[in-house]
């Protein structure tokens, strides 16, 4: 009779570990991964190489579900730069740029001249501070790529 509750409670353990270890793991773990990652993208987008008349103003990143449709987390990762280049221009030599790391999606957007409107759907999750302090958004732009996360188990994506 001893051993049945030794391994009864050996058990209750195990099993009151194992979630505690997963909610922690959902919590703090992943999500603390998949930040190092999408500080390791904003990195890329730090030392890319801009076309000529373009400077970088700011880099940005994000981790999280950005379109709020499953149970999936994502990394988005761009620079806001200001340039006397025309879209199709900045476009064009985006699409052609290696960048270290592989993207999908990659994204230009005009940065609008009404500094209060909104941009594509998960726009209002990319927070650039240089924007709010910006009196004209003329010649700047914001470009960007989605990047898969390293891990799904991330509290953020559900």
């Amino acid at each position: 009779m001893k051993w049945i509750k030794r391994v009864s409670a050996g058990l209750l353990i195990a099993l009151t570990t194992s979630i505690l270890l997963y909610i922690v793991s959902f919590i703090l773990i992943c999500p603390t991964i998949n930040d190092a990652r999408a500080k390791k993208f904003e990195k890329s987008y730090a030392s890319i190489a801009l076309p000529p008349e373009t400077e970088r103003i700011e880099t940005y990143s994000f981790c999280g579900n950005t379109t709020g449709t499953g149970n999936h987390v994502e990394i988005w990762a761009g620079v806001l730069v200001k340039s006397e280049l025309s879209v199709p221009e900045i476009n064009r030599w985006f699409e052609t740029t290696a960048l270290p790391e592989p993207a999908y999606e990659r994204l230009v957007w005009s940065v609008a001249e009404d500094l209060s409107a909104n941009y594509p759907a998960m726009n209002s999750l990319i927070k650039f501070s240089q924007l709010e302090q910006l009196e004209k958004a003329e010649g700047y732009y914001i470009l960007g790529s989605f990047h898969d996360a390293a891990t799904q188990h991330d509290s953020r994506g559900h």
